[in-house]
Formats: C-alpha cells, sequence, structure tokens
C-alpha cells in the first residue's frame, strides 16, 4: 500500500512537470522582422538586417537575435501587459529620422511587451521633440 501511493505521488509529479513543460513550448512563438534601419535596444546598437524575436524562459522575457550573425541580447526590464494584436509587429520611437529605439512586441498571443525608454532614448526624446512611430509588420511561426 506505502509503495502505491509513493508510486502514484511521483507518477503525478511527473505528469503536472511534463504538461507544464508542453505548455511552455507550445506558446512559444517566435517573431522574424527585417528591420530597415539601424536601432537601439537597452543601449544596445543593432545595425539594419533580420532579426528573431522570442520569449525566453518561463517569465518570458524578449530576446532579440540578429539572424546573421545570430547576436542575441535579453530585453530587461519589458512590461508585458499590451493586448493582443491580429498582426503581429514591431513599434519603434525615432527621433530625428534616424536614430530609433525598439519600444513594443507585439506577438499574436499572449501578452505584448513595452519596452522602457532607455537613458539613451531620453536624452535625445529631450533634445528632439518631434518623435516618429515606426511599425514593422512581422513573420509568425511556431517554434516546433
Amino acid at each position: 500500500m506505502k509503495n502505491n501511493a509513493i508510486t502514484m505521488i511521483l507518477a503525478l509529479g511527473a505528469a503536472c512537470c511534463a504538461g507544464s513543460a508542453l505548455n511552455a513550448q507550445s506558446s512559444n512563438n517566435v517573431l522574424l522582422a527585417k528591420v530597415p534601419f539601424a536601432f537601439q535596444v537597452n543601449g544596445e546598437n543593432f545595425a539594419a538586417g533580420k532579426y528573431v524575436v522570442r520569449e525566453q524562459g518561463y517569465l518570458g522575457i524578449p530576446s532579440i537575435q540578429n539572424a546573421a550573425t545570430g547576436r542575441t541580447i535579453f530585453v530587461a526590464g519589458a512590461f508585458h501587459g499590451l493586448p493582443v494584436v491580429s498582426q503581429p509587429k514591431l513599434v519603434f520611437h525615432c527621433y530625428a529620422g534616424s536614430t530609433c529605439f525598439l519600444a513594443e512586441i507585439r506577438p499574436t498571443t499572449g501578452s505584448g511587451s513595452t519596452i522602457a525608454m532607455s537613458k539613451a532614448e531620453k536624452e535625445v526624446a529631450s533634445s528632439d521633440q518631434r518623435r516618429e512611430m515606426a511599425t514593422i509588420a512581422v513573420d509568425l511561426r511556431n517554434s516546433d
């Protein structure tokens, strides 16, 4: 009887862990974007090019990876609270037409992320009040 109870508890624990892992995998979307201009995220500079944006780990911390070089950064301080959209996109704040900062990540599942203004963006914004929004449509694929 004691062995049966222990076996049942272990089996239930394994089933719960496996279910959580499968759920995390199935909700993990990957955004693919071709960004036609240089931009900044968390004080890091990125050249124009193709990028892969995905949520990492249990907390869904966004990461951005340059598809050509493989360089990846985690987007610290992203706030998850934007509503779901029908078309996935990345939103940038651009100043004077040439200095752009990633501002939002908008997937079609889960909640979108707002990226806090970096120190560099705050400095540019204080000297140039003409902020423009640039929206880049992205492709969506499941990470199977």
